[in-house]
């Protein structure tokens, strides 16, 4: 089963089971992205839009963007406001922005389906006007080390299925974020109940 289908079998399921994963990222997004007034936010791989909403309320705009046509129905049913747009798109795929349009782009648990992370990096820092912040927070390299991967339970046959997984070290991240151009790199662990010696995400904050 290749990603995109995964992700719209999981769909109907993903904000219905604990997930320490992703309860943790919410945590992250609402403790770190909070001074967002006067920012135009591009959502990249946006999901159910967990973080969505936070995005719209907080933020002047938002534009979100998922491949997964299931998920991003659930996404678009969450947002009352009328300052977000929501498009069916491919992030390995050139963006559909113009240059210098935006003051944030946030991605979320989604890079380790990207092998080619260098085309992400890049695409963010296109569409980021002066000054702007690329966020990313992803399952910490110790964890996938560990064997960690993205994983549900398919409600139609009840079987488990691993999403396909690529490794990217801390180095891979900071190599991508300096060949891209980015200036300024600020990075932090998250750890959760369920381990207290190894983190769970990895958030990295980059200005242009």
């Amino acid at each position: 089963m290749n990603t995109k289908e995964a992700y719209n079998n999981w769909a109907e399921s993903y904000d219905k089971v604990n997930n320490s994963t992703r309860t943790l990222d919410e945590k992250v997004v609402r403790t770190l992205l909070t001074d967002l007034g006067s920012k135009d936010i591009v959502e990249v791989g946006c999901g159910t839009g967990k973080n969505s909403v936070w995005f719209s309320l907080k933020g002047q705009s938002l534009k979100a963007f998922d491949f997964s046509d299931e998920m991003l129905s659930i996404a678009q049913k969450k947002i009352a406001k009328n300052n977000s747009e929501f498009l069916l798109h491919d992030i390995t795929q050139p963006w559909p922005f113009d240059n210098d349009c935006c003051d944030l782009v946030s991605i979320n648990l989604i890079l380790e389906h990207i092998e080619n992370i260098n085309f992400i990096f890049k695409e963010a820092y296109r569409i980021l006007r002066a000054n702007g912040k690329l966020f990313f927070c992803e399952l910490h390299p110790l964890k996938q080390e560990q064997g960690s991967v993205a994983r549900f339970t398919d409600n139609k046959t009840n079987n488990e299925i691993k999403l396909v997984s690529y490794f990217h070290s801390k180095n891979d991240f900071y190599y991508a974020s300096k060949s891209a151009g980015f200036k300024s790199i600020n990075s932090q662990n998250w750890y959760d109940d369920t381990n207290k010696d190894i983190p769970r995400l990895l958030s990295i904050l980059l200005t242009k």
